[in-house]
Formats: structure tokens, sequence, C-alpha cells
């Protein structure tokens, strides 16, 4: 809503600090001598006016709310003074709402005055435009698919609540991160200060700037609360900042691409895992790094959430046949997941994180991986356009690998009896692989996600494969365990599922460290202490002394107990004694039972 906002006379709103005086968020990009802008709010015009923008190239749109895009019928003088109409990127469902909301400029009618005259053009990947490449990110902003952008060593991410993990592979190497961090208190589609401050421990920027900043932030006290709790390099972002921001290797030298093209970048966007997965955010981006080769794909789709027995046994195959056939093992997954999209009441809490997904992948020894945005377009494809236009043409698929309950396309209209019609008609083959069972029960994430809500760890991993595995950073807790109990190491968990309240036998991985450490580890609300929210709290056993590790990792081994209250710090004090000694009990008996099975 602006800041002041309309009818308040809060401190922010009555401030005289010129950086509480808050615009809607929009940002101009200037290189070359020419300028695109990201948004055209209701206060675009100001905004020009203010920065003297007496040329436009384009427009970017993160999304379709009113804050970002009823600016729209400002963009007039630029079409009359350029003589053309303007580009203008986004998605599909910017564009339904832009051409409802500004009907009379694609209605085609005769009209006495002028009407802005654009081109829409769907952003389907990296754009070239003013020499540099912008790249969208997709964002989730509540229950809605918005955009934020890349642009050289900086990217812009205002209105969203939710980064998805394939997002984050674009956001590597950044000198400026300019963010959406609405307030403290939790909002259904922004972040607050505290998860955007996560995110910028997560992704490493040099430099962060928040904005989409509510009056419940003020600019100069903010900052000082950012400084002090140790982000130095983390600022409140204000209208009018101006920021240098370098180009990406692949920017530099490169000719200036006509706007209005519509023509994607050449240079292909993925990244490397150490172990040679490579790791893509379109098929398209897959089809410009091979095609060259002619070698064709062997392919294997679904979400591989925790990649457990099953998703294994499908990869395996996948590596063998490529090996074969002298083609590129490659897994089509889907970020966020379709369910999140279609029915997000419904979706069940993610397993893994798209950095386990990778790591997991590489062990699978498959070459590469395609994280493709779900979209609601994509969701409209009918099964053959789907096979045609992802499969065929972007994929040149010469073998598909599914389980036998896979579903595609439109409505799931799609199974396996017509992937093979589909597969004899493009000439491509299909591989059914048979489920994995275990004790009589078939492998599925929905069997790991029962036995992990419900305490039984132990369960999982033997579905997985490996034990269920939190990550995160580890951030300050309280106090309370090293002033009444025993000290613990407090984590941030990335991942959605998490196990039951109680008690673990976990082993933890500090980051830098090539080996796990024995620990102890309570998921749970502290009641003894009246805690208010969740905590991930871990001891490391037989180990003292500071720890400097920013992230850790927790591999789940067994579950000890429920968590309960007690009394006092002295009973649970005792109780985690107890605890720690069931632990060492556990610990040896495994040693011993390896050793007896290694021995001669």
């Amino acid at each position: 809503m602006g800041v002041p906002t309309l009818g308040c006379r809060c401190r922010v709103c009555k401030s005289s600090d010129p950086h509480d005086t808050r615009l809607r968020p929009s940002l101009l990009l200037t290189h070359a001598g020419q300028n695109v802008v990201i948004d055209t709010t209701p206060d675009f015009r100001q905004q020009a006016l203010r920065a003297n923008l007496e040329r436009l190239e384009a427009v970017f749109l993160t999304h379709s709310h009113a804050d970002h895009i009823l600016g729209f019928d400002d963009i007039r003088p630029y079409n009359i003074r350029q003589r053309k109409p303007m580009p203008v990127y986004g998605t599909e469902e910017t564009f339904r709402v832009v051409r409802r909301a500004f009907a009379y400029a694609f209605d085609d009618r005769p009209t006495l005055s002028t009407i802005p005259s654009v081109d829409l053009i769907p952003m389907a990947g990296p754009v070239e435009i003013i020499g540099l490449t912008i790249t969208p990110v997709p964002l989730v902003h509540g229950d809605m698919q918005v955009l934020g952008f890349r642009f050289g060593r900086a990217a812009y991410l205002t209105d969203f609540s939710a980064l998805p993990d394939s997002s984050a592979a674009l956001l590597q190497g950044l000198d400026d991160l300019i963010l959406d961090a609405l307030r403290d208190v939790p909002h259904p589609m922004h972040q607050t200060v505290q998860q955007a401050l996560a995110l910028v421990d997560r992704l490493k920027p040099k430099r962060a700037w928040f904005t989409h900043i509510s009056h419940d932030l003020p600019h100069a006290e903010t900052n000082e609360r950012l400084r002090r709790s140790g982000y130095p390099h983390v600022q409140m972002a204000y209208d009018g900042l101006q920021l240098e921001v370098s180009a990406d290797a692949s920017d530099i030298d490169r000719p200036t691409q006509p706007a209005g093209t519509g023509a994607q970048a050449t240079v292909t966007t993925h990244a490397t895992t150490a172990n040679g997965l490579r790791s893509f955010p379109s098929t398209e981006a897959w089809q410009q790094a091979y095609a060259a080769t002619k070698r064709g794909s062997v392919l294997t789709i679904g979400n591989f959430d925790g990649i457990h027995l099953g998703h294994q046994a499908i990869l395996r195959a996948a590596v063998e046949r490529a090996h074969e056939i002298s083609a590129i093992s490659t897994a089509l997954t889907f970020d966020p997941p379709p369910r999140k999209v279609l029915r997000p009441e419904t979706a069940p809490l993610q397993l893994s994180t798209h950095e386990q997904r990778l790591e997991w992948f590489a062990e699978a020894g498959l070459e590469s991986v395609i994280f493709l945005p779900f979209t609601l377009e994509l969701s409209r494809l009918r099964p053959e356009e789907f096979v045609q236009q992802i499969l065929v043409r972007n994929l040149s698929v010469r073998t598909v690998l599914v389980g036998e309950n896979f579903r595609f396309g439109h409505q799931q209209a799609g199974n396996v009896g017509l992937l093979r019609d589909f597969g004899q008609r493009y000439g491509f083959e299909v591989a059914i692989v048979p489920p994995i069972t275990s004790r009589g029960e078939i492998v599925s994430s929905t069997a790991i996600r029962r036995e992990v809500t419900s305490g039984c760890v132990d369960r999982a991993a033997r579905l997985l494969g490996r034990p269920f595995t939190l990550t995160g950073p580890v951030v300050s807790g309280t106090g309370t365990g090293s002033r009444f109990t025993f000290p613990t190491l407090n984590l941030q968990p990335e991942q959605e599922l998490l196990p039951a309240r109680g008690v673990y036998i976990t082993r933890t991985l500090l980051e830098g460290e090539a080996r796990t450490r024995r620990s102890v580890t309570n998921v749970g609300m502290r009641p003894t202490f009246n805690g208010t929210a969740l905590t991930v709290e871990t001891h490391l056993l037989d180990f003292a002394g500071p720890i400097d590790s920013k992230r850790i990792q927790l591999e789940f081994w067994r579950h000890l107990r429920p968590e309960r209250k007690f009394a006092n710090p002295e009973e649970l004090r005792a109780q985690i004694s107890a605890d720690i000694g069931r632990a060492r009990s556990f610990f040896s008996r495994l040693r011993r039972i390896r050793s007896a099975h290694t021995s001669p």
C-alpha cells in the first residue's frame, strides 16, 4: 500500500526520515544507455519522472497484483516517442490479468485517444536484451507462481513466500540480492525478516537489500538491528537506491539484442556438481547443451522426493540403458511438485531439498537432471503434446523408463499404455520398472512420510536405503541448554517434513568435516521451559569446545522416547543423561555387530 499508508498514524508513517517514505517496489535496469523496468506500479509515472527516464526498451512483470501492474497505462508516452510497441515479458497468467484490467488496449476497437501498444511475450527462459541476459527465477507467492529476475551478478526477488529449490540453483555467485522482507510478523504470501535472513545465509550473496517493506519496519532502526545481529552486509532498500551491478562472464562483450524479438539466451543455463552431474532449469536448456552430440536421452520422469529404493532402481536402470546405447542418462523432475500447484491443500510435505536430490542423482550415476518449473500452462498440455514438445522435440528421447503407475498430461490422462503407443509412433522405447517392496510393502514416498511423521525413523531408513536426513544452518538458541542441561546445536531445517516430536539417536555432520559424529537430538517445543516454537536441537557426544560450523546435517537412526514436560530442569537433565547413555549403548552394539560381520 506504500508508506506512509493512508489513514495511518504509526511512528513509521509519521517519520521524518525520508527513507521511511516508500513508493511501491519497482526496479530500473540501465545498461549501455538503454533501460528496462521491472513492474509498472501505481507509482510508475512518479518513479520514471524522478529517474528522468526518457527511453524505455522493455518491461518485465513479476506478477499480476495491482501494486505491480496498475501503472501499465503510463507506457503510452514511450510508445509515442519511440514509435513502436513496447515488449512486455512475463507469464501467461500475468498477461491474462493485464488483458482484463486494461481491456481497452487489447479489444481492437477504434479509439479517439492513444492506448498502450505492447507485445506481450511469455518468458520460457532467459532473454537477451540491452546487452545482458535476464533470467526468470520462478517463485511462490502464497498460492501463486510468480517471477523474480537475475541480471548479471544481481537478482531481484520481490513478493514471494517460498523459493523453489530449482530456483536456488539460478542464484549462485551473487554480488547483490534484493529480496522480499515484509515485516517481522508472519504473512501467508511474503517473507519475514527472519526468513529473508535465512535465505541470505543459504545463498550467500556479498550484499543483500530488503524490499517490499511494510510500515512495521523503521529504516534506520531495522538497519541497526541487522548490524547488531551479525548482518552488516544486509540493509533496507530505499526509494532512489542505486547499485552498480557486475556483468556475468557470459554477458561481457555480447552485442546488444534488439528489444522485442523475444530471443532466448544463447548461453545454456546449467550447473555442474562436483560429481559431474549437469543440472538444467528447462528442457530447452538441456537441448541447447546436448543437441550437437546427437546422442539423445534415456529418460526417467517423476517427483523423486527422497530418492528412495524404488527411485534408485529406476535411476540405475536408466544409467545402465544409457551406457548400452551411448545416450545421456537424464531425470526429468518438477519444482514445485505438481500437486502444490494444482491442489495445494492436499500437497504432501517434501522429504528432501533440491540440494539433496542433486547429491543423490549424482550418486546414482546420472549424467543430467532437469528441474522443470511446474506451471498451470504445463499442466494443460495434453498427453501427446507433452510427449511431442518435451520428450521428442526438446529431449530427443530414445528410451523412457517409468514405474507401472506413471501418469502424465492434462488431468493425468496419459498412462503407461498410452506412452507405449506414443513410443511406437515417435520412435522411442518404453521400459516399465517393477516396484520395489520391503517386508511386503511397496516402497513409496507416501510410506516414508508415514514412518517419519510417526517417529519410526529406522523403518524410514530401510525404505530410503539411508537414514532420513535434515540439513540447514545453525541458528542461535535461547541458551537454555548450556545454562541448565547440555549444550546443543540448533538446526533450522530446510526440509518441509520433520520427524515426530521426541528424542532420537542421530549422527551429525559438521560443515567442513568428512565424518559424522555421534549425537542425540530433540525435535519439539521444549515444554519444560514453556517453549512456543518447534526446535531441532542436537547434542554431540564426546565433544567439547566451541563449534564454528554454520551448517550441519542430521541423520536420524532410532527413536528413543516422546517429548514430555518435566517438573524442573534438574529432572530434565537426569533424563537427558539417560538418553545419552542409551545412545552410547546403541552405538557400541552397532560397532560390535559391524566388527563381527567384517571379521575373517
